[in-house]
């Protein structure tokens, strides 16, 4: 694994660990909630091979497919999916990780969008 890499993996770790400590403060958000799902099950869905020389391989994959499936059975549940296939299609019962895939890379064109707003076209 290269240091930039590496670099990315520990700023999606610390991402992470602030929107768990925002649910704590603000329970019961079901936005904060899902962004939460979204980014956890993306983060250990990256750190699977970057774990592989630290810890058995399968503890990691299932990790990062039961918080694909969190998220999944979240969007299913409240309909809160943003990816271009709805998470109620029937192709997600296999593969959850993938959904997961969907929906973080449509967080991170929704963030970028937003943050282009906010600081204006000039700084595109």
């Amino acid at each position: 694994m290269s240091t930039s890499d590496s670099f990315a993996l520990l700023r999606a770790t610390a991402a992470v660990q602030r929107l768990d400590t925002e649910l704590t403060v603000h329970p019961g958000d079901r936005q904060r909630e899902r962004t939460y799902l979204v980014h956890r099950a993306a983060l250990a869905d990256r750190a699977v091979p970057a774990l592989a020389d630290v810890e058995d391989p399968e503890a990691s994959e299932q990790d990062a497919e039961d918080t694909a499936r969190r998220l999944l059975e979240h969007d299913r549940a409240h309909r809160t999916g943003h990816g271009p296939v709805p998470a109620a299609d029937a192709r997600w019962n296999t593969d959850a990780r993938g959904y997961a895939r969907q929906e973080h890379a449509a967080a991170v064109r929704d963030e970028h969008d937003q943050e282009h707003v906010r600081r204006g076209p000039e700084h595109a």
